[in-house]
């Protein structure tokens, strides 16, 4: 209403003013237009433009007749306000703002559900993805199917206490002329209460059908029919959280009544930002539909298509997920070239001078990735490119060259490692190399003396040293540089974006920046993961890597093994052992690495054994990993994930206890710690004794038999790319744009282990680049853009954008 009683004024006073005045007046068009913009009609707006340039008769014609449009405009925000008053409204800024935790229409339980899965606005709760959906919808015990799940309204007959097995409880129901036994493992007072003879009862659970006698093992109980979870399709949510708020049986029924109470208040109000175009190409059911029928789809829907995810409005909703996702990819790389970087002067001589340096032979890929590299580092825009290598495929190599063409046209090179073990291994490759041509790298890291950390920063500040290699010692406050001009960051996943983008800040002009990562990348997740990115891969191996035998041995096996241990060993051989890391909140009876690493020193007690877990500082675990490098240990027990590229050429054998417990790359990254050196390679994956024999159970002899083929996959191949694509189809694709390296995306229901949502992704990104061809900062797509922020702003750094 402001704007308009400014405009309102500037037009009153121009037409209170003579010709001679008003043919002087200019500026009038651009802040008329500024001011009305979005309170009347487009046609006006494109009209006031040309203001400035007519003669003063036309001009007075055009503000007369202008006024009468700002009067009618005023007009309807009064009307507006007067219904505001009587008819709530919430803008996408209040449905954001508005805390759940103050909502009246919510019961104090209901508020409690949300805090347990960390949810406070309103925003959040429609877009959270239910894992899977339970059939709830009243059944007919007569047309149920063994295995089937259902509500039943069933009369008791019958209540008694027995001693069957487990079996403590059997209720005997009946529904017209069917009978149902229900069994429960304890006779606890109220179900006497519950299951009074006569009376009619709601349960849901799995009924099991054993020559035509059908019956019910621990089903829910009801007292009485909610229309929000009975006779319909419920969603079940994941109620990982907050593990200081404690759930009981009804939490997700709590959390069920306050979802739908907050979507029968608030969803109307929240806009529609996919641009209508695509809703149409794609037949997409608008946003309100959507949203309704994720949380409570109609009852007329398939249980199957919904627990594939293949409903008309969960569709829409995976691509929406995709599309805000790619958007925000690539407005991060238009802000990126928009930004200044240095060229750098680079020799057409140099990649033979570099290869004439090097002992060994370079790949036709590594030639290949060089190539692609000093191409960037020639513009005037900041490279960004991922170089993904299988383990030992020779990536360090390609970042030295790197370095090698920046610190020869007198500019400075940061190269970031996650371990002061890992610093000093890449510090001694780039010595090696870089000596030849006259450039001494220098190495900082936490362990330095002050008196020797003062004297690099000095060297640094001064620009006398062009390439520093480093932990996160290099993103302290005194580190200052005079022109970093390329960033390369190693094992990505290892730092957040946070140190990323304190190491970048270092420079004047936005550096060059060269991520290396270790885990082959699948096609789709390097579009939905690194869709800023150019990506370079290094396939071939180089020549003299030894081939690593892979083996999968059941517990009882092992004698296999020792033998094999300690003939490596007797050869001088050293071995890794490794367990897989168990979250706190499992409550698995898994070997920890104690027991693991007594259990190793008891079997073979005259060899050095090590140990090295998580909860040991940074410095005690580099100390571990160091003394076993230099050889004075013979096995090195682990709970962590060895140090990704840490070399140990003496290691002949990896041992991968509790093998089910590791994903594919996992294991593939651990297996690559081996056969480093001139030794043969052998690696051992061990599962527990259950799983090698058939079970009676049909589902859990599924699961058994897929964990079996899983890990068969790495015994056939030794390719980490096909490896990685089945990984995705069975683990998921972590955290799309987070840190994650394993598990289902954080953000909406999309899922890239499921075929359909890959198909998606490749039209979402089609889709987002169309739009921001014409439209590269969203600047006319405002609410989009405005989710896009909200959404990704902070973790691909383009908050600031517009």
């Amino acid at each position: 209403m402001k704007n308009l009683d400014t405009a309102k004024k500037i037009i009153e006073k121009a037409l209170n003013s003579d010709d001679t005045y008003l043919n002087r007046l200019t500026g009038i068009s651009n802040t008329l237009k500024k001011l009305l913009e979005g309170y009347i009609p487009e046609g006006f707006i494109e009209d006031i433009k040309d203001l400035d340039t007519l003669p003063p008769k036309k001009k007075r014609a055009f503000l007369n007749y202008l006024i009468k449009a700002v009067d009618e405009a005023r007009e309807r925000e009064k009307n507006k306000k007067l219904q505001k008053t009587h008819e709530e409204f919430y803008s996408l800024e209040d449905l954001r703002r508005l805390d759940i935790e103050d909502l009246k229409i919510l019961k104090n339980i209901e508020k409690k559900a949300f805090r347990k899965i960390g949810l406070n606005n309103i925003e959040k709760v429609f877009f959270l993805p239910p894992k899977k959906y339970e059939d709830r919808r009243f059944k007919k015990l007569g047309k149920v199917k063994d295995g089937e799940y259902g509500l039943f309204e069933v009369e008791v007959l019958n209540v008694r206490k027995i001693k069957k097995r487990k079996l403590k409880t059997h209720i005997i129901a009946k529904q017209g002329f069917q009978f149902l036994d229900i069994y429960f493992v304890h006779d606890k007072p109220f179900l006497f209460t519950f299951f009074r003879k006569g009376k009619k009862v709601l349960i849901y659970g799995r009924i099991s059908t054993y020559r035509n006698k059908k019956s019910m093992i621990q089903p829910e109980m009801f007292t009485e029919y909610d229309p929000v979870i009975h006779d319909r399709i419920v969603p079940v949510y994941s109620l990982k959280g907050d593990s200081t708020v404690k759930i009981t049986s009804q939490t997700i029924n709590h959390l069920r009544r306050g979802i739908f109470k907050i979507l029968k208040k608030f969803l109307k109000f929240y806009p529609e930002y996919l641009p209508k175009e695509i809703i149409k190409k794609y037949k997409f059911p608008g946003i309100h539909n959507s949203i309704k029928n994720l949380h409570f789809p109609e009852s007329s829907e398939s249980i199957e298509h919904l627990n594939n995810f293949e409903a008309p409005f969960q569709k829409r909703l995976i691509f929406d997920d995709l599309f805000i996702l790619q958007l925000a990819q690539i407005l991060r790389k238009n802000l990126l070239l928009n930004e200044p970087s240095e060229e750098i002067n680079i020799e057409d001589t140099l990649l033979e001078k570099f290869k004439e340096s090097l002992p060994f032979e370079l790949t036709e890929d590594q030639i290949k990735v060089i190539k692609e590299i000093f191409s960037d580092l020639k513009k005037k825009t900041p490279m960004n490119r991922l170089v993904q290598g299988d383990v030992g495929s020779g990536k360090t190599v390609v970042a030295t060259a790197s370095a090698l063409a920046v610190a020869l046209d007198g500019k400075q090179v940061a190269v970031m490692a996650p371990t002061e073990i890992l610093a000093n291994q890449h510090f001694n490759t780039f010595y090696n190399i870089l000596k030849k041509f006259k450039i001494i790298p220098v190495l900082l890291t936490g362990s330095l003396s002050q008196r020797e950390k003062k004297k690099i920063y000095r060297l640094i500040e001064n620009g006398d040293v062009k390439v520093v290699i480093g932990t996160h010692a290099l993103i302290q406050d005194q580190v200052k540089f005079k022109n970093l001009s390329l960033v390369i960051v190693d094992e990505q996943h290892r730092f957040g974006v946070v140190q990323r983008k304190a190491l970048i800040e270092k420079s004047n002009k936005l550096p060059h920046t060269l991520i290396m990562t270790a885990t082959p990348i699948p096609r789709t997740l390097q579009i939905a993961n690194f869709g800023d990115l150019d990506v370079s891969t290094i396939k071939t191996l180089p020549k003299g890597r030894k081939k690593v035998e892979t083996v999968l041995l059941f517990d009882d096996e092992r004698e296999n093994l020792y033998k094999k241990i300690k003939e490596e060993i007797k050869k001088g051989r050293q071995i890794f052992v490794v367990y897989p890391l168990v979250e706190e909140s499992e409550k698995i009876d898994l070997k920890s690495a104690e027991e693991g690493y007594n259990h190793w020193k008891e079997k073979f007690p005259e060899c050095s054994v090590l140990l090295l877990h998580g909860k040991m500082p940074q410095e005690e675990k580099d100390k571990i990993m160091l003394s076993f490098r230099e050889g004075k240990g013979d096995i090195l027990v682990s709970t962590t994930v060895i140090e990704v590229g840490v070399d140990i050429p003496n290691a002949s054998v990896m041992v991968i206890e509790e093998a089910h417990r590791f994903g594919l790359s996992q294991i593939h990254q651990l297996r690559g710690r081996i056969g480093r050196g001139k030794y043969e390679g052998y690696c051992y994956m061990i599962l527990p004794e259950r799983f090698k024999y058939p079970l009676d159970d049909r589902e859990e002899e599924k699961k058994r038999q897929s964990t079996v083929e899983r890990l068969k996959i790495l015994v056939r191949t030794t390719d980490g790319f096909k490896i990685a694509e089945e990984d995705l189809k069975l683990r998921g694709g972590g955290d799309i744009v987070g840190t994650a390296q394993s598990g289902k995306i954080t953000f909406g229901i999309a899922d890239l282990s499921r075929e359909l949502d890959r198909n998606i992704l490749e039209k979402a990104r089609v889709e987002a680049e169309k739009i921001t061809e014409n439209d590269p900062f969203l600047n006319n797509n405002k609410l989009l853009r405005k989710i896009v922020l909200e959404r990704y702003g902070d973790r691909f750094d383009i908050a600031g954008i517009g």
